[in-house]
Order: structure tokens, then C-alpha cells, then sequence
């Protein structure tokens, strides 16, 4: 009996359970948590008063090594860590990827075309590698444009490629690592492999529901779902620029000491290797709004990629992004709440005016990521 492999949207969605998987065990396991999820600040000593906790007594000699082989194992497993400024290479591999795969995907599903590209690409393309182990539903008619995805699904395939490519600007010319950050080798790898699943992600589902050609497959999209589009595209603008908005504040903590004279004190006063308490637009509310931002971008496109057929590969990348930043949220603010103590509450207040800068109201409790929920 033959078995049939996974079609190429159950193989991302596979991926997609695995590294949430793995993102949950590396929240919860304390060797995990303490090696592979720490990066950046995460990785940094807190600057706290508390005293250390006291060292556990061993009640005889194997439970004494049974947990020095523990440290051990965890201080190994620290140490496979990569610079920080690594994360760049997401950005870079994203949007490339995306192009290679849209310029392959209309090649893929035009192999009667004449055109010499055509008939030499098959020896270039991924799609035809995984068409050919049974993973990539060939599509039942060749047509010589190549397949076109519905409008809503190239709206949705131009935001993330809007997206990623933003990143990529922010990572090249705003953001400003501290030098001595750095990540684990394992979420570098999960970061690389991420980037490189979103791309056909975004178009997988509707790409699988032409090629099986199937009936209830609406030919024209509804008013529902143009409503939906709008939607998804609003919340795509919105959570776009409020993240970048997040991304130069946080850049601004992080300004040299020698700073322009135009640059405020707050920023000046700042290094390139000390960490600041964020304040301004979301800082004011939440401690991680340019995660916030990030759930709030991923779910416009997915509202976008689902307006006219279910898009189940682009939900449960939503979700792996929500568990993900969610995690990564908490261990900010107990970071935050360790290094700072009552500073990380406290608003912050424009020299000049004396009143608290960007809101006039006092700051008296952050969310993790949304306000009144975590």
C-alpha cells in the first residue's frame, strides 16, 4: 500500500504545530527557557537589589551530580548563540524568497507554454522538486499565463512582501542592536525556516482550491468579502505604522553619546550598549506594542488571504505568531520588572513642559500585549 504524502499545505501546517511545539516547551521547560528562548536584553544580567537565591542542599552525592550535569547541559546549550544583528538575515531572505517563489509558482502552472523559460525552469524550481515527490498538487490545466491568484490573495501576497521588506529597511537603517546581543543558534534556525514557509503560505490554500478545481469555489468575491479585504487591509496600515513608529523609539534608547544637538536628552543620554524603559504611542500602554503590531499585521493579511475561500495555513501561522510574541512578551516584562523595578511603571516627562510625554495621562500599569486581556 502506497503512502500518500502530505499535500505542500498540510507539510507547512505540520511545520507551523512543530515550532509551536517548540515555542511552548522552550516557554515552560527552565533548561529550554533559560538557553534557546533568552536573546538580546532576554540574555542580559537584570540589575536588581534582590539577594541570590540560596544554593539547594544535597541530601547525598548523586543528586548533587544528577544536578551539576544539569547546569552543565544548560550552560552547553546556552552557549550555541549567535550576534543578534543576524536577525537582518530574515529580512533579507524574505523578500527574495518571496519573488523566487511567485515567479516560480506562475511558471509551474504554464508548462505548455513555448517559451524557452518555461521549458528550462523545471531543472530551477522547487515547486516541480516537490510536484514531482507528490507534495505539490499539479494544477489539472496548464494555462499559459500561468495561474493568477484571485485579487484578494495578491493583495494579501503584496502586504507580506511589503512587510518584510520594511523590516528589512528598519533592520539596515534604524534599528540599532546593542554589539553584545546575541540569539540562540536554534532560534536563528526556527527564524530562517519561518521566513521561508510565510511566503507560500500566503498563497497555498487558494493556490490547492484551483488546482483540485473545486465546485463550491465562488467565482466572484462577495460583498462580505470585500468588506473583510478592507478590514484586513486597515488593520495591515494601522499595525504597520505603529510598529514602525515602536522600532524608531526603541532606536532612539539607543542613540550614541554623541548625538546630534537636535536629538532630545532622553535619547542623547543614551549608549549603544545600555537598555532604557521604552515610552511613546503604544510603549504607553502595552510592553511589547511592536509585537502587538506584528499579530495585528499577520491577522490583516489573513483576513485579506480568507476573504472568498478558508485559508487554514494562513490561521495557524497567525497563531504560531501570537503564541510566539506572546511568550517572548512575557520574558520582556519580567526582564523589564527585574532591571527597572518601579522605574518600568513610571511615565515619562518631557523636560521642557514637565507634563508626561505622549499622553496626558500617568502611565499606572503596561499590558504584556493587549490592554485589559494579557
Amino acid at each position: 500500500m502506497r503512502i500518500q504524502p502530505p499535500s505542500f499545505s498540510q507539510l507547512i501546517q505540520l511545520y507551523y504545530v512543530l515550532i509551536i511545539t517548540i515555542a511552548i516547551l522552550a516557554g515552560t521547560l527552565p533548561a529550554l527557557r533559560n538557553s534557546i528562548l533568552t536573546y538580546g536584553k532576554l540574555d542580559a544580567p537584570a540589575n536588581t537589589t534582590s539577594k541570590p537565591s540560596p544554593s539547594p542542599s544535597f541530601s547525598n552525592g548523586a543528586t548533587k551530580d544528577v544536578a551539576q550535569s544539569s547546569r552543565d547541559f544548560v550552560k552547553t546549550l546556552h552557549s550555541f548563540r549567535v550576534p543578534k544583528t543576524w536577525f537582518a538575515h530574515f529580512y533579507v531572505l524574505a523578500p527574495l524568497w518571496m519573488v523566487y517563489l511567485t515567479v516560480d509558482l506562475r511558471l509551474f502552472t504554464s508548462l505548455e507554454s513555448s517559451h524557452w523559460v518555461a521549458r528550462c525552469y523545471p531543472y530551477f524550481s522547487l515547486l516541480h522538486l516537490l510536484s514531482f515527490l507528490g507534495i505539490m498538487i499539479p494544477p489539472k490545466v496548464a494555462m499559459a499565463g500561468g495561474w493568477i491568484p484571485p485579487p484578494e490573495v495578491v493583495l494579501a501576497m503584496s502586504c507580506y512582501f511589503a512587510q518584510v521588506t520594511r523590516r528589512w529597511c528598519e533592520s539596515q537603517f534604524i534599528e540599532r542592536p546593542s554589539p553584545k546581543a546575541t540569539l540562540h543558534v536554534g532560534h536563528y534556525i526556527i527564524g530562517m525556516t519561518y521566513y521561508s514557509a510565510m511566503a507560500p503560505t500566503v498563497w497555498v490554500d487558494a493556490y490547492e482550491t484551483w488546482a483540485i478545481g473545486r465546485a463550491d469555489t465562488p467565482s466572484a468575491l462577495s460583498t462580505t468579502g470585500v468588506v473583510q479585504c478592507l478590514v484586513g487591509l486597515g488593520l495591515f496600515l494601522w499595525g504597520s505604522f505603529h510598529q514602525y513608529n515602536c522600532h524608531v523609539i526603541l532606536a532612539d534608547l539607543r542613540a550614541p553619546k554623541t548625538a546630534p544637538a537636535n536629538t532630545s536628552s532622553f535619547s542623547a543620554k543614551a549608549t549603544s550598549t545600555e537598555y532604557k524603559v521604552p515610552f511613546g504611542d503604544w510603549f504607553q500602554y502595552m510592553v511589547a506594542p511592536h509585537y502587538s503590531a506584528e499579530m495585528v499585521i499577520y491577522f490583516g493579511v489573513y483576513l485579506m488571504a480568507s476573504a472568498r475561500t478558508r485559508a487554514p495555513t494562513m490561521l495557524i501561522a497567525w497563531i504560531w505568531v501570537v503564541i510566539n510574541l506572546g511568550i517572548v512578551a512575557r520574558e520582556t516584562d519580567q526582564w523589564y520588572r527585574a532591571h527597572f523595578g518601579e522605574q518600568y511603571h513610571k511615565q515619562a516627562v518631557d523636560p521642557k513642559s514637565g507634563k508626561p510625554a505622549g499622553s496626558s495621562k500617568p502611565l499606572r500599569k503596561r499590558a504584556i500585549l493587549v490592554p485589559s486581556i494579557y
